[in-house]
């Protein structure tokens, strides 16, 4: 019953692991200062935008919310869900994934990381803080819903119905 959902759920959480790579990437060339091709012997001299830290943060979250999609997807197979209720949980840990996929890259562009809406003793307020935060928010109360439908869901193992 819960399969399309799951199966949503595991290719949200597979193309969040791809996100993640490209991130890697990222990092790579920030970290050289450039865009290198090793093995083979090219080098182009680049500024990437961002910082280590930031590339650093979106790879290692983007792999963390891929798992947890994934694994998610995989319990939500062994639960028993309204349809609605399925859908419920799959869309909230699909908006999660995103939202936090958006905090992860303009958190790394503004002042206040992306932790607030206003100035913050981590820095000013911005329209890359924004864009981080209001995403972020939306995915941390999407998520939360998810699981606490999840929660209360009933084993597809159990006899008694």
């Amino acid at each position: 019953m819960n399969h399309a959902h799951a199966h949503r759920m595991m290719k949200n959480g597979i193309a969040s692991m791809l996100l993640a790579m490209i991130g890697g990437f990222f990092l790579t060339f920030e970290m050289l200062g450039g865009i290198s091709f090793s093995p083979v012997p090219v080098f182009m001299d680049m500024e990437i935008p961002g910082s280590a830290r930031g590339w650093r943060i979106l790879h290692i979250g983007m792999l963390m919310n891929g798992i947890m999609a994934i694994a998610l997807a995989v319990a939500l197979k062994a639960l028993v869900l309204s349809g609605g209720r399925a859908a419920i949980v799959s869309w909230g840990v699909i908006v999660a994934v995103w939202g936090n996929a958006l905090f992860y890259l303009f958190g790394m562009f503004a002042p206040n990381h992306g932790l607030s809406l206003h100035d913050s003793p981590l820095g000013e307020a911005s329209l890359a803080g924004a864009l981080a935060f209001v995403p972020a928010i939306i995915g941390a109360v999407t998520l939360f819903a998810a699981l606490l439908l999840m929660l209360g869901a009933r084993s597809n193992a159990d006899p008694n119905p």
